[in-house]
């Protein structure tokens, strides 16, 4: 540690790092941009990135100040988030939201769902440790197995239109 050079990346007085702390950022910095592509990252990407790292920071900062969310300071504060909270709330109240309605209009559309946390544990419970080792025995067998049907409806996702948002 005692042959660690400090570096002044930006030729401020009284910046200096150790090489190895900014060897840390670059790291931190690099798992930021390559996550972003999550599993269809490759590690081809991973190289790309990381010698352009210091380019991809500068044009982050450019975005960042034309869209007025620059970075402004060294500290996190959190941010009030009470009147957003309470528009929130009080629409809740106002469409009642929390409360039971069966004559709400939108009920024709939805479907009963399963509580997949209490189906979970009642499949696990019921399946036993003897047939799990007969379908692995049967599996290395060359057997194969059996395609079990799954009992859980398919997820649905429903999207609101801009229209019916508000």
């Amino acid at each position: 540690m005692q042959d660690n050079a400090l570096i002044n990346l930006t030729g401020l007085e009284g910046h200096s790092m150790p090489v190895d702390l900014n060897i840390e950022h670059h790291i931190k910095f690099l798992k930021l941009f390559f996550s972003a592509k999550g599993i269809y990252s490759t590690w081809d990407r991973l190289g790309d990135i990381s010698a352009t790292i210091a380019l991809l920071q500068s044009v982050k900062k450019q975005v960042g100040r034309a869209l007025g969310i620059a970075y402004h300071g060294i500290n996190h504060t959190t941010p009030n988030t009470s009147s957003s909270v309470w528009k929130v709330a009080n629409k809740l109240n106002e469409l009642e939201l929390h409360v039971f309605s069966p004559d709400r209009k939108e009920n024709d559309s939805l479907k009963p769902i399963v509580d997949v946390l209490t189906e979970g544990e009642r499949k696990l419970k019921s399946s036993t440790l003897v047939t799990f080792n007969r379908k692995v025995r049967e599996m290395l067998a060359g057997n194969g197995y059996e395609q079990e049907e799954d009992e859980l409806p398919r997820a649905t996702f429903d999207f609101v239109s801009a229209d019916n948002a508000s």
